[in-house]
C-alpha cells in the first residue's frame, strides 16, 4: 500500500466511524479506491455444480453497431459483451469487482492509477492477454480518429497517458484527478481486444469472454458457443447462447411460446407477474429515459420553456404507464437514489398553472408546436413519447412524434434534433453522465448546453475525496441541472428481466449488462 493509498484508507475509515457515510458507501468506496478489493465470487461455480449444457435465447432490439469502441446502444453492448470483457465489473449492489484486472491503486492525488492484470487469460484465437493488449485497447478508445463513442467518457485520458509498466501491469496518467477512475474501467466500450485486432467485429470477434461468436446476421441473430478455455475453470455452464432480434411485442409472444428464454420489455409485466413459468427479476438502477431539448434553438433556448415542460410531467403516472411502476422519481438531474452521494432537493411536481405562466413570460401564451424524435424500435421510448405528447397538450404545446429506426436515430439524430427522447443505461458513477452528456463540448451533449459554473463543479467532484464535500458538490450540481433543465429526467428505471423458470443462476446488474457465465438450464423449474 502506497503512502497515498494509506491516506485514502484513513480518510475513509474516519468518515465511516464518524457516521458521515454509511456501510454501503464505505464498501463501495473501498472497492473504487482499491483499498479492500472484493474477491471474485466463485461460489456459484462450486458446490453444488449446476447442470451443464443447453442454450439460452434472449430477445434484443436491433443494434446500431457492434464495433466495440463505437458502441452506443443496449443491443450492441449485449452482442459484444458475451465475447469480450472489461477490466472491472460491478455486482448486484453496484460494488466494483475484479474481472480482467485483479487490483488497482491510485497515486499523485488521483491523477495516476496502476492496474494489475489477471494472468493466464487467453483470447479466443489462443494468444495470451498481456498489458500490450490493454494499452492498445485504451489507445483506440481515446483516439479521435477511431470513431470511438467513449471520447467524452475518457476526456481526462490521452493515448500518451496509457502505458505499459510490465506484461501484467498498466498505468493510466490522467490529465486531472479522477478519484473514481476505476468505475470508468467498467464503461461498456472499454472491452479488451488483442493489440493486433484488425477491426470489423462481425468478421473478427476476438475477446476473452465466456462465449465465442460463431454466427452474426445483422438485425436478425447472433449465435455463440461456449469458450472451452475460459479463465474460470468449468465456466460457463451453457453450451451456447442465441441473441434474436425481435420487435418488443414479438419478443413478448416469443417468451410466452417458449421460443426465447429472456426478454426485458417492461410492458410485459402484467402478463408475467403471476406466471409460474416466468421469473420477474428487478433491480434499481441509474438508467433513465430523458427528454432532451437543444438550448441553442428556439423555443428551447429560454429556460422558462424548459421549466414549463418539466412542470407538465406527471412523474408517477409516467413511471406507471411507461415502466409499469418499475421506477423511482427523477428530478431532472442525474443523481439517482442508487448513488450514495445523492442528496434530495425539492421535488418538482406537475403544475399546469405555473407552466402556463412561465410559457406566457417566455412569449408563448398559447403554447407552440414541436417535433419530438425518438427511436421506433427501442422499447419503451415510443410509449413514453405518446405519454409526453399527451401531458404537454393542456398548456398548448402540440407535439408531432417522429419515431425512426434506431439505426438512423442513434447515428446522428439523437444529438442533432431540437427535441428528443433517449434512453440512458445505468452507470457506476454519476460523473459518467455528467462528463459525457452535460459538460460543455462533451460528445454526447444532446442539449448543446454550456454552463461554466456547472463544468467547474463537475471537475471539483471528480477530484474530491472528502465525503461531506462530495455530497455538497453533488447537491450544487443537481440544483443547477434542475433549475436550468437541459433535460427532463422524470424517473430512474428499476430494470426488469423476464426469464423462463428453467433458467437458473442469472443475476442482473445495475449497469444493465447481461452476464451469462453462471447461468444454467434446469429441466425442472
Amino acid at each position: 500500500m502506497t503512502v497515498e493509498t494509506r491516506a485514502y484508507a484513513d480518510h475513509l475509515q474516519s468518515a465511516y466511524r464518524a457516521g458521515r457515510i454509511d456501510r454501503r458507501e464505505f464498501i463501495k468506496w473501498s472497492a473504487i479506491l482499491g483499498l479492500a478489493l472484493p474477491h471474485l465470487n466463485l461460489a456459484r461455480a462450486q458446490t453444488p455444480t449446476p447442470p451443464r449444457g443447453g442454450t439460452v435465447r434472449f430477445a434484443v432490439d436491433p443494434a446500431a453497431t457492434i464495433e466495440p469502441h463505437q458502441l452506443n446502444d443496449d443491443p450492441g453492448i449485449g452482442t459484444v459483451h458475451q465475447v469480450c470483457e472489461m477490466l472491472i465489473d460491478t455486482d448486484y449492489d453496484g460494488v466494483l469487482q475484479p474481472r480482467l484486472a485483479t487490483s488497482w491503486e491510485p497515486a499523485e492525488e488521483g491523477t495516476v492509477w496502476t492496474v494489475t492484470l489477471r494472468q493466464g487469460v487467453k483470447f479466443h484465437n489462443g494468444q495470451m492477454m498481456t498489458a500490450d493488449d490493454v494499452v492498445a485497447s485504451f489507445k483506440r478508445l481515446v483516439d479521435p480518429s477511431s470513431g470511438s463513442s467513449a471520447l467524452a467518457t475518457f476526456d481526462f485520458l490521452t493515448a500518451d497517458g496509457v502505458r505499459k509498466v510490465d506484461d501484467a501491469t498498466v498505468a493510466f496518467d490522467l490529465a486531472r484527478p479522477v478519484v473514481d477512475f476505476p468505475a470508468y474501467l467498467n464503461s461498456y466500450q472499454a472491452v479488451i481486444l488483442p493489440a493486433d485486432w484488425p477491426g470489423n467485429f462481425a468478421e473478427n470477434p476476438i475477446g476473452t469472454g465466456p462465449f465465442m461468436l460463431t454466427e452474426y446476421v445483422p438485425q436478425q441473430r447472433a449465435i455463440y458457443t461456449r469458450n472451452p478455455d475460459y479463465w474460470i475453470e468449468g465456466v460457463p455452464y451453457l453450451d451456447s447462447v442465441e441473441a434474436i432480434t425481435l420487435a418488443p411485442d414479438n419478443a413478448v409472444t416469443a417468451l410466452q411460446g417458449g421460443s426465447v428464454d429472456m426478454i426485458g420489455n417492461p410492458a410485459a409485466l402484467p402478463l408475467f407477474r403471476d406466471n409460474p413459468e416466468v421469473q420477474t427479476l428487478t433491480i434499481s438502477t441509474s438508467g433513465h429515459d430523458g427528454i432532451f431539448m437543444r438550448v441553442d434553438q428556439a423555443p428551447f433556448d429560454d429556460k422558462r420553456v424548459r421549466q414549463a415542460m418539466a412542470l407538465c410531467m406527471n412523474r408517477p403516472d409516467l413511471i406507471a404507464s411507461v415502466w409499469q411502476g418499475l421506477g423511482e422519481l427523477g428530478n431532472d438531474n442525474v443523481f439517482a437514489p442508487v448513488f450514495p452521494i445523492s442528496t434530495p432537493i425539492e421535488q418538482r411536481a406537475q403544475d399546469y398553472d405555473r407552466a402556463k405562466a412561465l410559457l406566457a413570460e417566455a412569449g408563448h401564451p398559447n403554447g407552440f408546436s414541436a417535433i419530438l424524435t425518438t427511436s421506433s424500435d427501442t422499447s419503451p421510448l415510443p410509449t413514453m413519447a405518446a405519454v409526453v405528447q399527451e401531458m404537454l397538450q393542456p398548456v398548448g404545446i402540440e407535439i408531432e412524434i417522429n419515431a425512426e429506426p434506431s439505426s438512423i436515430y442513434f447515428a446522428t439524430d439523437w444529438l442533432e434534433t431540437p427535441l428528443n427522447i433517449t434512453n440512458w443505461g445505468g452507470r457506476a458513477t454519476p460523473s459518467q453522465y455528467l462528463t459525457t452528456a452535460y459538460v460543455t463540448g462533451s460528445v454526447w451533449n444532446a442539449s448543446h448546453w454550456s454552463n461554466p459554473t456547472f463544468d467547474g463543479l463537475v471537475s471539483q467532484l471528480d477530484a474530491e475525496l472528502d465525503m461531506d464535500r462530495r455530497k455538497a458538490l453533488a447537491q450544487e450540481i443537481a440544483t443547477i441541472m434542475t433549475e436550468e433543465v437541459p433535460s427532463i429526467i422524470p424517473f430512474f428505471i428499476n430494470g426488469v428481466t423476464f426469464v423462463r423458470s428453467t433458467v437458473q443462476g442469472y443475476v442482473p446488474d445495475r449497469i444493465g449488462f447481461r452476464d451469462l457465465r453462471f447461468t444454467s438450464i434446469s429441466t425442472v423449474p
